[in-house]
């Protein structure tokens, strides 16, 4: 048998639709005028559906959903409301249908086929597999992609995009505030518009995290919002890399493969495709990251002493985040030399010289030239 719980600050609409749920063969878990006592009574009770009126004072109805989804409560919502305006920040939220005062008995069963529909769809697959596990990218273009997939999430804008990899660069479970999410994403609007558009934005990026079964969402807590995930935590490469660094991981026959893959994926322009001020110290951060792992790797290439050229693909590599580091200068200086001899490794410096004087009006460091000496005589 289904369980409802129905939740209307009009005690009349709520008596309605507890006898037209009973009526139905439905069995009516509670009914509750409070939204904020509708929240217990949700986690407690746990309906299959919840009956939920979308203009209540203090909370609105649209907010109780977003909390119900963000806490993973396994559970349909379905809307109730006078006014037909609201049926678009509705579906935002996803809800799976919303009914409008007068309620019709008619109305009610059809929401009623969908509830049931939608839960057979969802144990179903939860008796495939449940959850799968999320792969997001931060270098390059920005990317959330679920394993076996063969596309990346469609974000509904691109501020969504944007704030959810925002919010995957934040401590596990840290609370943001909504003025510092508004400051980093829309810090030339005014208050109230940039309110407007990060309540818009969390909506649509939890419906798309709902579609997508991901078990994540962005849950409004006090002042501002945290990212709650799934029990499968999604593997992150910002967050491969800096914990590969911050733990000394030194590249050995067991995890070669590993560090390589992660190298070069980490390789590509960190949050490439967004130009807000606030991407700046990350990328900085993450760029020191990179280059930390990558010289590891090209030190034990080096040690090894085999496969030059894949060492020097990295030498080059890594110049590219940073061309006036003269240690890596030294390396592909002596990569160059085994591969094509002395006048690659003078075509090389020469190169290198004269992007410095150019540059900055200097020239090459006294160990990079008696190295060139050195390989030349």
């Amino acid at each position: 048998m289904m369980k409802a719980l129905v939740v209307d600050d009009e005690w009349l609409v709520a008596e309605q639709i507890d006898r037209m749920l009973v009526h139905a063969g439905v069995k009516v878990l509670g009914r509750c005028m409070n939204p904020h006592e509708a929240l217990g009574m949700a986690t407690t009770l746990q309906p299959d559906v919840l009956f939920l009126d979308i203009e209540m004072p203090e909370m609105s109805g649209l907010e109780i959903a977003e909390r119900v989804y963000a806490d993973k409560l396994d559970m349909e919502v379905v809307f109730i409301t006078a006014y037909n305006q609201y049926a678009l920040d509705a579906f935002r939220v996803n809800a799976l249908d919303y009914l409008l005062k007068p309620v019709m008995e008619e109305d009610l069963l059809r929401s009623l086929e969908r509830v049931g529909h939608r839960r057979q769809q969802r144990g179903s697959a939860v008796g495939s597999g449940g959850q799968r596990t999320a792969v997001a990218s931060l270098f390059g273009k920005f990317a959330l992609q679920w394993e076996g997939d063969p596309e990346p999430v469609r974000w509904v804008t691109s501020k969504c995009a944007e704030l959810f990899a925002y919010m995957l660069l934040q401590p596990r479970e840290k609370e943001v505030s909504k003025w510092e999410l508004v400051e980093a994403l829309w810090p030339a609007q005014n208050t109230e518009k940039a309110g407007i558009n990060l309540r818009s934005t969390v909506s649509r990026i939890n419906k798309t995290l709902r579609d997508c079964r991901s078990g994540m969402a962005l849950a409004s807590v006090r002042n501002g919002y945290r990212l709650v995930l799934s029990d499968e935590t999604p593997i992150v490469d910002a967050a491969e890399m800096e914990l590969a660094v911050l733990n000394a991981v030194e590249p050995n026959p067991d995890n070669l493969a590993h560090v390589e893959q992660l190298v070069h994926r980490c390789s590509r322009p960190f949050l490439q495709e967004f130009d807000g001020v606030w991407c700046e110290p990350y990328r900085k951060q993450y760029r020191q990251y990179f280059l930390h792992l990558g010289k590891r790797l090209l030190l034990y290439y080096e040690k090894a002493e085999t496969e030059p050229f894949k060492a020097l693909r990295l030498a080059e590599m890594l110049v590219e985040q940073d061309a006036y580091d003269e240690s890596l200068r030294e390396a592909a200086l002596k990569l160059h030399h085994r591969i094509g001899g002395t006048q690659r490794v003078a075509d090389y410096y020469e190169a290198y010289a004269g992007l410095i004087h150019t540059e900055l009006g200097a020239k090459p460091g006294d160990t990079l030239t008696a190295l060139l000496r050195a390989l030349t005589n």
